[in-house]
């Protein structure tokens, strides 16, 4: 007999491993950003687009791929707590953004004076989409191991080759400027297209 938070295929979703993975993302969050805005002094130009495209890339496979690292879901169910992870990373983040990067002023929030000096008219949107990452990077991850346990080297490996793709159509194309904004745009889609794509991949 098995219990709700540990079955037989391994997946893990006790509190201790939801809430601890929670804090721990949120955590990571908080220094890619510090790095982030560090880079975005120092650098300018192109420059400035690589280096920051890179630790996008490196953020988007923490977020997508940390909880099912964790959780290692198989089913609706368990890519649903790995998607809570990634909810409780981004909670964890505003935390630590609320009391100590704000007041530090480690970069300029323009979406604060966007909102009339507020931000809580889109956090709850960064709630959301750090939740929708972890629930895709989780989806694709159950894919995979179906044929056998792959672990998340590969998809991950997968999800920044789309992103690449996707970003150098985006920048070719004009569709988007030569930005980091459009390498997490990219990276975004990427996961999308990555869950039919792994269908076909890790077909039985």
């Amino acid at each position: 007999m098995t219990s709700v938070t540990q079955t037989d295929s391994g997946v893990r979703a006790d509190v201790r491993t939801i809430v601890g993975g929670g804090i721990a993302l949120g955590l990571c969050t908080a220094v890619g950003v510090v790095v982030f805005a560090l880079v975005s002094r120092a650098l300018s130009g192109t420059a400035e687009v690589v280096v920051q495209s890179i630790l996008i890339l490196a953020g988007g496979v923490v977020f997508g791929y940390f909880p099912a690292a964790l959780v290692r879901p198989r089913e609706v169910d368990s890519i649903a707590w790995a998607s809570l992870v990634g909810l409780l990373g981004a909670l964890a983040f505003t935390v630590v953004d609320t009391a100590i990067l704000r007041p530090l002023g480690v970069y300029h929030w323009t979406w604060d004076a966007i909102g009339g000096g507020s931000g809580f008219w889109y956090i709850p949107v960064w709630w959301m989409g750090s939740a929708v990452l972890a629930w895709l990077g989780s989806w694709v991850y159950s894919i995979s191991q179906r044929p056998r346990e792959a672990g998340i080297t590969a998809p991950a490996a997968q999800t920044v080759l789309i992103a690449i793709i996707l970003f150098a159509i985006l920048v070719i194309s004009r569709v988007g400027p030569w930005s980091s904004a459009i390498m997490a745009l990219a990276f975004a889609l990427a996961l999308v297209v990555h869950v039919p794509v792994a269908r076909v991949l890790y077909r039985r």
